[in-house]
């Protein structure tokens, strides 16, 4: 089963709704999706308006989930890691340069970061949103021409 983890900053918001349109994309058991923070706290619940966006856009009730910070063990079972800041993709190549063909951006076409909503308004919010489906679905493609998934 492939391992994924998609990052983003502290784990409320963009990351566990990526792993939850990621999920969506995947056919059936082919991956593990988790979430995590480069610098998440441990225990936080999912940002309000992430849970009401990812009901209402069919991505389910994402109100179990909890913040945890990216530790070296998760990151080393990861095939892959998604990160949504070329930031946080520099950051993490800088302390793990034995994973640089692990580690990429979860939005691979311009613009590639995807900005945190968090504090802003509902607008923002939703284009978040719009810009994580759009990323997630080139995803099973990718995954097909890196060989880790067949191909649908």
């Amino acid at each position: 089963m492939l391992r994924l983890t998609v990052v983003c900053a502290a784990n409320i918001c963009r990351s566990p709704l990526g792993a939850a349109v990621l999920a969506a994309q995947l056919p059936g058991n082919v991956a593990r999706i988790a979430s995590a923070g480069v610098r998440a706290l441990s225990g936080n619940p999912a940002d309000a308006t992430i849970l009401e966006l990812a009901r209402e856009r069919g991505y389910g009730d994402l109100s179990g989930h909890r913040s945890q910070p990216l530790m070296s063990v998760l990151l080393n079972q990861s095939d892959l890691v998604l990160c949504m800041e070329e930031g946080q993709r520099d950051q993490l190549l800088r302390e793990y340069p034995t994973m640089t063909g692990r580690i990429r951006l979860y939005a691979d076409q311009p613009p590639t970061d995807i900005a945190d909503p968090v504090g802003r308004s509902r607008a923002d919010y939703l284009a978040c949103l719009d810009a994580i489906e759009a990323a997630a679905t080139q995803w099973p493609i990718r995954l097909a021409q890196l060989g880790l998934i067949e191909r649908r």
